[in-house]
């Protein structure tokens, strides 16, 4: 994924959603960072586990893609 490449960056929505004891506490837009890498800033308050579901979407073709990891924040 690349900005005017073949999966146009520019075309996707690309979110990172935090969920903190099952509930989604976030939804932070993400940033091209380079071929195929995203970043984006989250602040968090509470100790605990928290899942990190990272999608991207085009609203265009309906293509799009998921993936999520587990943190601790001790």
């Amino acid at each position: 994924m690349t900005p005017g490449g073949l999966w146009d960056t520019d075309k996707y929505e690309i979110k990172a959603l935090i969920k903190h004891e099952g509930s989604i506490i976030d939804s932070v837009p993400m940033r091209f960072a380079g071929p195929s890498a995203f970043q984006a800033e989250a602040t968090v308050t509470k100790k605990g586990q928290y899942e990190i579901i990272i999608y991207a979407f085009d609203p265009q073709t309906g293509n799009s893609g998921v993936d999520k990891v587990k943190v601790t924040v001790q």
